[in-house]
């Protein structure tokens, strides 16, 4: 657990300046919220004994003692001797001791007494009313700068912790970037999306505001505590026994909440993962009215959801609930045994309702404090999720010294290449030799699920074989970063992914430097300047979520436009006609053949009647392949391909 959430405050060490000024204001609040709480006791010690006697810090019997036999005896004779308020206190004084060396703890003890016997000197000779004008006018500039080191605090703890947050989203999402395609397939998308926003949520309330509050109630605690223990460190003591009692309710319902956090987190994933499927599927629902279905097991998803969340809060609130009630026993115990003490003479009042008020102030940042240690866990839960997508490693990984990509010239082989999916036992390609002569093109045929979509999603390092290799003009295409060499590919699919946004940012996708001319030019040649320019805007027009406001033939035809763009040396066409009606076809299979001049080609079809002027045909049958040769050649050799041509062009007469 500590490893994880020293792993997420990692992220605010880039800031430490800020964090550090930050923490430094947070002591300061909580020293000048301590100094506050001191004007207590002359308050009342005034009030109490009247203004005609002066105020007084009060030393303990042990102060006294050890004072009188130290080097600063004269200063303590010389209080005494100051006022007749000390009359009995001058005889009661213990005898010189010559040669007297202090212990260590004593020491300290002596090093405060000086402090309130110089203190004293100067408030002897002080009119009561006129310190009580004192101290109540000087304790505004305190809370002045408790004040603004409070809004100190606040900004520079907030700026880091922010930062930080915003570091982790940042690394999660370029994690997100670099993962296997396996990942994404196995993966629901909205499960990815609930770990980026709701997990980084709750990290950003960690180290941002529970943070911020947990260093500020830390500094409280311990400030306080010191104070009260110049107060009275027998009293102290007594309230220090039942820490343990305190303690018990944290640790016992922070262990749950960890586990809570998890199962909460899940359910979250699960329910935003269902309402993605959800949104994406619309149409298929209500094509085969299928609402009823869709909401029961939205039920079943937000039921389990509730419960868990309800845990949550039921144990986050009972620990410190716990808290403030055993805390109660203590202060009912405090007053009982000070007001005797008072009675007796070993208190003034002053002294114990400045000991009870500084108590009482500690008891607040307490049962915040059990609520962070319930926040920490709660954080881990979630850090864990994260840090379990951050820690993958990566598939396709960057040679270390890796090779410059020229300009190919010669051919692109599959050298004895095997291939399985991770986690699977199925082999997908099996032994597949191919040599592919640069500017020719390539055709894949065979029925579906035979490894063609496998295969030339092997050419742009998508996945990576498990043994063998693919040669481009004799080198290993692992020996070359992975973006230099997917610069010199394009891909055209049958599932078209178009952006939210104006037709012109997708057929430029990323690229700002392209000009509108350059963009109307591919436009044309992938004929789809004949719609563009028809629509209301122009190449301005938004097209919506996938660019759904377009027809399946447009959305195709700006895809190539785009491709086109790119000017890929290698081009990759996966079923990219096999959706459309015959005229759409027509219009984009002519784009299609403007995009494959003097371009190596792979194409993936089951309509062969696109392939007939391949150089290369290809069939594959599981993961083989079991022939290859022109249109010709293969209808003479009888095989395979000559079935699955009669077949398919039996079916159309």
């Amino acid at each position: 657990m500590r490893q994880t959430y020293f792993r997420i405050l990692a992220y605010a060490w880039p800031y430490k300046k800020a964090l550090m000024l930050g923490i430094f204001l947070a002591l300061m609040a909580s020293i000048f919220n301590g100094v506050s709480l001191s004007a207590l006791k002359p308050v009342f010690d005034i009030i109490e004994k009247g203004r005609e006697v002066p105020f007084q810090l009060s030393l303990s019997e042990e102060q006294e003692r050890v004072l009188s036999r130290s080097s600063h005896r004269e200063e303590l004779v010389k209080l005494y001797s100051s006022h007749s308020i000390y009359t009995e206190k001058v005889a009661a004084l213990p005898a010189d001791e010559k040669g007297y060396v202090p212990q260590t703890y004593e020491k300290l003890i002596i090093w405060w007494g000086s402090v309130i016997v110089k203190m004293n000197l100067w408030l002897v000779h002080i009119k009561p009313s006129d310190l009580l004008l004192y101290v109540c006018f000087g304790v505004l500039p305190v809370y002045l700068l408790k004040l603004f080191s409070v809004l100190g605090t606040v900004f520079f703890t907030a700026s880091s912790g922010l930062k930080a947050v915003r570091d982790v989203r940042r690394d999660l999402y370029d994690k997100l970037q670099n993962l296997p395609l396996s990942y994404f397939v196995t993966e629901k998308t909205g499960i990815l999306m609930s770990r980026i926003l709701n997990d980084v949520l709750l990290i950003s309330n960690s180290i941002n505001h529970e943070l911020r509050v947990a260093l500020i109630n830390f500094f409280i605690i311990t400030t306080h505590v010191a104070l009260l223990s110049m107060i009275s460190f027998k009293l102290l003591l007594i309230c220090t026994v039942f820490v343990p009692l305190i303690l018990w309710p944290v640790n016992h319902f922070a262990k749950k909440i960890k586990g809570i956090t998890g199962d909460e987190q899940s359910k979250l994933a699960s329910l935003n993962g269902h309402l993605q499927e959800v949104i994406s599927g619309i149409r298929v629902i209500r094509a085969f009215n299928m609402e009823g279905y869709e909401m029961k097991k939205f039920d079943v998803i937000n039921e389990d959801l509730y419960r868990h969340t309800f845990r949550y809060w039921v144990n986050h609130t009972i620990g410190p609930a716990l808290v403030e009630f055993t805390t109660s026993f203590i202060v009912i115990g405090l007053l009982v045994y000070g007001g005797l003490k008072i009675t007796e003479g070993e208190f003034t009042s002053g002294s114990f309702l400045m000991f009870l008020f500084t108590l009482l102030v500690i008891l607040s940042p307490v049962k915040q404090m059990a609520s962070w240690y319930n926040v920490i866990n709660r954080t881990v839960a979630a850090g864990e999720r994260i840090f379990e997508i951050m820690d993958r490693p990566p598939e396709i990984a960057d040679p270390e010294n890796p090779l410059e990509v020229s300009r190919l010239k010669k051919q692109i082989e599959f050298k004895k290449v095997n291939f399985s999916y991770e986690g699977s036992e199925a082999q997908v390609l099996r032994n597949i030799s191919i040599k592919v002569k640069i500017g020719s093109t390539v055709a894949l045929v065979g029925q579906s699920g035979a490894g063609k979509s496998t295969f030339v999603d092997l050419i742009p390092r998508f996945y990576d074989p498990v043994s063998g290799g693919i040669l481009a003009d004799g080198i290993d295409i692992r020996n070359f970063r992975v973006k230099d060499w997917r610069d010199k590919i394009g891909v055209v699919t049958q599932e078209i992914f178009l952006f939210n946004g104006t037709i012109r940012e997708n057929i430029a996708y990323g690229r700002e430097e392209i000009s509108l001319d350059e963009i109307k030019r591919v436009a044309h040649l992938a004929f789809a300047d004949e719609f563009i320019e028809k629509l209301p805007a122009g190449y301005d027009t938004q097209i919506g979520e996938r660019g759904l406001m377009l027809s399946g033939g447009q959305r195709q035809r700006i895809s190539i436009a785009r491709a086109l763009l790119k000017d890929p040396e290698l081009l990759i066409l996966d079923e990219a006609t096999s959706a459309l009606d015959t005229q759409s076809e027509r219009l984009v299979q002519r784009a299609l053949e403007t995009l494959m001049q003097s371009r190596t080609t792979f194409v993936i079809a089951h309509r062969l009647s696109t392939v007939f002027r391949a150089d290369q045909i290809l069939v594959v049958d599981k993961g083989r392949i079991i022939e290859k040769g022109t249109h010709k050649e293969l209808l003479k050799k009888g095989g395979k391909y000559k079935a699955l041509y009669s077949m398919q062009f039996q079916d159309v007469g």
